[in-house]
């Protein structure tokens, strides 16, 4: 398997989970977060599922999933990154 997908991927997911780490610390409100973190998430995943869903062919079923296995492990990298920072926070008090 080619090395270079599977090097963009873990920096993808990395970035979210830093993203996340980061938009814990900001005093923004829940709602503002909540957007800033469908933003950051949703390119990514949309690039696979919009050409997938589009047209019907023998790979887009394909990357219909690929972009929504993107989508989960997106959003649990960014809860992650919240639940991190979340539990650093409450040992430093």
């Amino acid at each position: 398997m080619p090395i270079v997908p599977q090097l963009v991927l873990a920096v993808y997911l990395l970035f979210l989970l830093a993203a996340g780490w980061r938009l814990w610390s900001i005093g923004w409100s829940a709602q503002v977060k909540v957007a800033t973190a469908l933003a950051l998430v949703l390119p990514m995943p949309l690039l696979f599922i919009i050409p997938g869903a589009m047209r019907r062919d023998a790979w887009s079923d394909m990357l219909i999933q690929l972009g929504l296995t993107l989508l989960v492990c997106g959003i649990i990298c960014l809860a992650g990154g919240f639940s991190a920072a979340r539990m650093r926070g409450r040992r430093r008090k």
